[in-house]
């Protein structure tokens, strides 16, 4: 996640410098190429800052290590932690102390090998322990105390989230949250927000209590980090185990942003997520940066184009390229911009400079022919800084060689361009401007070299059939609709040249408009016969047109027709909402959206009380419309369903679709202390039973006996920690 202290961290030497590489003069360019740290080949799960000038790397078997320079000396200070305690999944500072989230639990240390393990103290009751381990993340609620913690637990047979406000010598679960979380994040004030196996969390009571905030995330995809906007907190950029998603409302609904066609994230697993310091956040948009099982990946526009980041390693003959790595861990520091830090899986750490655009001393000129009617394309050139890299283009027509001698053609700003009458006999140029994930804003224009001059076409020029080429199914539709041009009428789709039929090959080109025709831009990666409109075409009109070619000759572009107004689909329910939580009176009952169809739905929701089996079902007085029910003594004996109502706003109107959970659970009253108590002395009696049990099985030597009674006691003593920790969340 995003540390503001990163911001604050000494200008150090570069990896290359540090490892013994040349030092090159301060105005060369820095490869963008990756440098393996003298970590080892382990497998790092987490890179973490615990002071500004000290990182901390976990790793998944083989314990922790620290360095204080952008390329080690590493440290090994595991020190006496156990075996499981040597998986750390996070590390954090407080207070002069290194704290660590591992398998084992959570341990506490100066860094020096010694390590103290939190909340197993015999003196502590046993339902306010926190001797379970899978420790995944911990988070500090007042700065610069230790005192008030909150802890996050996955894969430990007791999951979910747990505070203290003692050090953490005792521990209370926190409610409204069922399951594993992985990652907790400080927002605000008493804000906490918590990625989950069933979505994100929000809490507003610094852990205490928590409520489920997924609404556009589908459900099935776990959380993996959630970082807040150090621009605005109300802006949030979280990362799930195959996707990234942000939210303008401080999490009541989510967008995906892993971007679509040649700008999407292709990577299947997101294992790791980092945000670029706001320093560098041109207009606001995140610059993100996410660790994936086929290298890292980076967006420079808050998700909507994302692009691999180099492959290169440094003097590394025989091991695999960057972008086949699985990256499990990364974090940027060490001077600014300073260097971005991965942790891959068996391979160690490696190490990126970052460092800001560096334009071209030259650009060639756009390739294609240089004759009318063509389509040209611009060079990027090849650019010095960290990759990858936005372009910006603005096509230029030129009446001589001489760069001075260029004028803007208006609206071409595109990469590709058609040549048309107007560019006979001129030059064409194309003004390039990039973007990298450490440059504010697009760099200087750079200009490419020119081509032409461009030729008039070589013969006659095409000519369609009266009243062709034309756009079929060209009404208003949703989006999804599929349009088709016709581009003439004779059997074998020939235009005519000087008045023949003769055989004729076609292009054809697609552009998005506003209502009013203006502007129009190209749809890139559209070359067919036939279109079908996407989300990206709501609110627009879609023109198609076609280039005919009759041997070497061009015909000028020719305009097939423009669409009705293309609008919204209406959202389809994929997967029923949920009720969430145990009917309990006085408990709230917790609800998600489900899963849904359709661009960037909005929900609201009423809640029914209904009969014991789900049937006879009336609107709660007063009507809820919370994402939570609040279970009073007048729901006794009844159950509960949410009905969800999603809908999707174009141009016209809002669409909308409802759909209805399931019936929850039976409203009962909590059980009392007494109740509890007695399952708590039933169970006890229940594990002596069966160590009774076990002892007489191992006397007969009947291995068959004994493993079914060891697997009986087991079953005992877990039902006599649930006990417990009902007894103890109680308050009794």
């Amino acid at each position: 996640m995003l540390r503001t202290l990163r911001l604050l961290l000494p200008l150090l030497l570069l990896p290359l410098v540090a490892v013994g590489v040349t030092s090159t003069p301060a105005q060369a360019a820095v490869p963008d190429v990756w440098v393996k740290w003298d970590e080892g080949d382990h497998w790092i799960r987490s890179l973490d800052y615990v002071t500004p000038t000290k990182l901390v790397a976990g790793s998944e078997t083989d314990g922790v290590f620290t360095s204080s320079t952008a390329a080690g000396p590493w440290t090994d200070i595991s020190g006496d932690l156990p075996t499981l305690g040597k998986q750390v999944h996070e590390a954090k500072g407080q207070g002069g102390q290194i704290f660590l989230a591992t398998s084992a639990g959570l341990y506490q240390g100066s860094g020096n090998g010694s390590w103290d393990k939190l909340g197993v103290d015999e003196s502590t009751p046993q339902g306010m322990r926190l001797d379970q381990g899978g420790v995944q993340s911990i988070v500090f609620t007042t700065a610069g105390s230790t005192s008030n913690m909150v802890v996050s637990t996955a894969g430990s047979g007791r999951d979910g989230i747990f505070w203290s406000s003692d050090g953490g010598v005792k521990w209370t679960p926190a409610t409204g949250i069922t399951g594993g979380a992985y990652s907790l994040t400080k927002g605000a004030g008493s804000l906490v927000y918590a990625a989950a196996g069933n979505g994100f969390y929000l809490s507003t009571d610094s852990g205490k209590s928590w409520t489920l905030t997924s609404d556009g995330i589908p459900p099935g995809e776990a959380g993996l980090r959630i970082a807040v906007s150090p621009l605005d907190p109300s802006e949030l950029i979280a990362a799930t185990t195959s996707s990234v998603y942000r939210s303008d409302n401080a999490g009541l609904t989510w967008y995906d942003a892993t971007g679509s066609g040649p700008g999407a994230l292709l990577a299947t697993q997101v294992r790791a997520f980092q945000l670029v310091p706001s320093t560098y956040w041109g207009g606001g948009e995140p610059r993100i940066v996410v660790g994936t099982n086929s290298g890292v990946w980076a967006t420079a526009d808050g998700g909507e184009h994302w692009s691999e980041m180099s492959g290169a390693k440094l003097g590394a003959p025989g091991e695999i390229s960057m972008k086949d790595e699985s990256v499990w861990a990364l974090n940027i520091g060490f001077g600014t911009p300073g260097s971005l830090i991965a942790g891959t899986q068996g391979h160690g750490v490696f190490t990126l400079p970052l460092s800001a655009v560096e334009s071209p001393g030259s650009i060639s000129a756009p390739t294609g022919s240089a004759t009318q009617g063509y389509t040209l394309t611009a060079n990027d050139g090849v650019w010095g800084g960290t990759g990858p890299f936005l372009y910006r283009y603005q096509w230029k027509r030129c009446t001589t060689t001489s760069a001075g001698s260029c004028a803007n053609i208006a609206g071409e700003t595109g990469r590709t361009y058609t040549t048309t009458s107007a560019d006979v006999g001129k030059y064409l140029r194309v003004g390039v401007r990039a973007l990298n994930l450490v440059t504010p804003v697009f760099s200087a224009e750079v200009l490419s070299d020119a081509i032409g001059p461009i030729a008039a076409p070589a013969g006659p020029e095409p000519t369609p059939p009266p009243g062709y080429p034309k756009l079929l199914d060209a009404a208003s539709a949703p989006w999804g609709a599929t349009f088709t041009i016709d581009p003439s009428d004779d059997a074998s789709n020939r235009w005519r040249s000087n008045g023949t039929f003769m055989a004729t090959t076609f292009e054809y080109r697609w552009y998005r408009c506003d209502q009013d025709l203006d502007p129009c831009a190209q749809i890139p990666g559209q070359s067919g016969i036939s279109y079908t409109s996407t989300v990206d075409d709501v609110g627009k009109v879609v023109q198609g047109t076609v280039v005919g070619q009759i041997g070497s000759t061009k015909s000028p572009e020719r305009l097939a027709g423009t669409s009705g107004s293309v609008y919204e689909r209406k959202p389809v329910n994929t997967a029923k909402p949920r009720v969430i939580g145990k009917a309990y009176v006085g408990t709230k009952l917790q609800s998600t959206a489900g899963a849904w169809t359709g661009t960037d739905p909005t929900f609201t929701r009423r809640w029914f009380r209904c009969s014991a089996d789900g049937t006879g079902c009336s609107l709660t007085n007063p009507v809820g419309t919370a994402s939570t029910y609040l279970v009073t003594s007048a729901d006794l004996g009844y159950t509960f369903k949410v009905e969800v109502t999603a809908t999707v706003t174009d141009q016209f109107q809002n669409r909308t679709e409802v759909a209805t959970s399931e019936k929850s659970v039976k409203v009962t009253n909590p059980p009392s202390c007494a109740d509890l108590a007695a399952a708590v002395a039933t169970a006890k009696a229940n594990v002596r039973a069966k160590k009774r049990a076990l002892a007489k099985a191992l006397e007969t030597g009947n291995k068959r006996k004994i493993r079914i009674a060891k697997r009986r006691l087991a079953a005992a003593k877990a039902a006599l920690v649930k006990a417990q920790e009902a007894y103890a969340a109680a308050g009794c």
